[in-house]
């Protein structure tokens, strides 16, 4: 009789054993299952996190492209104007080169000096040993200092110039590298959103195919038939113990 009890004892602690080992394996799984839910929607925020920046950068960028374009328009168009004046200051130096009456000379004289019209000044002719003529300007001695310094001025807004053609040339070259940076930060972005957005994607597609096989196991089932081997294995070690008992 004692046999018998420690017979059915073991087969039901073994059967016991059975339905824990389920109910236990079951557990584990919908823990994972909730974990690597929570993953996933840890990562969908993220996302959609990254997504609200880089709208909001391409925005930015739009706008400051924008002003690039708009600048750089500008500065094309002063470029422009510069080359203008020259041009127009080579034209007028070969006017005055190409004045040949006197009278005109001196016209042109009062109405690029204004302050001249109300001085002592004129014109006379001075004769060399072998008497040829030459017409010289009679202007009072302190009016020369007029000459002097729009000379200077002349001479140091030639350098002024040539300085600024060679900053100009300079932000030529920084607008081209920042074009070339600005250009590259957007590949760079993209780049990385294509990445993220592909990483995402197989990362979705394994964790739902995870998620799946969690909830149904390929091996694991606990159907009618293990439950009915189950119980003919306890039944046919229940009537084992009988017979040895007997």
């Amino acid at each position: 009789m004692l046999k018998k009890a420690v017979i059915v004892l073991g087969v039901f602690a073994g059967v016991l054993m059975l339905v824990l080992t389920w109910i236990t394996a079951r557990y584990v799984d919908k823990e994972e299952i909730m974990r690597v839910e929570r993953e996933r929607a840890r990562l969908q925020v993220v996302r959609d996190s990254l997504y609200s920046v880089v709208a909001i950068k391409d925005s930015m960028q739009k706008i400051l492209q924008k002003d690039i374009d708009l600048l750089q328009t500008q500065a094309q168009t002063l470029r422009e104007q510069v080359e203008l004046l020259e041009e127009a200051r080579q034209r007028m130096q070969l006017s005055v080169r190409n004045i040949r009456k006197k009278e005109d000379l001196q016209a042109r004289l009062r109405e690029t000096f204004p302050e001249m019209a109300y001085s002592q000044w004129g014109v006379t002719e001075v004769f060399d040993d072998t008497g040829v003529g030459i017409e010289y300007l009679l202007v009072p001695l302190w009016f020369s200092e007029t000459f002097i310094i729009d000379h200077q001025d002349a001479l140091n807004y030639r350098r002024q110039v040539d300085k600024l053609k060679q900053l100009d040339s300079l932000n030529v070259v920084v607008d081209a590298l920042q074009d070339s940076l600005l250009a590259l930060e957007v590949a760079k972005s993209q780049a990385y959103k294509a990445g993220f957005d592909d990483a995402f994607a197989k990362y979705d597609t394994l964790s739902q195919r995870y998620i799946e096989l969690l909830k149904k196991p390929p091996q694991i089932k606990f159907g009618l038939p293990q439950w009915s081997a189950v119980a003919a294995g306890a039944a046919a070690g229940v009537a084992a113990g009988i017979l040895i008992a007997r």
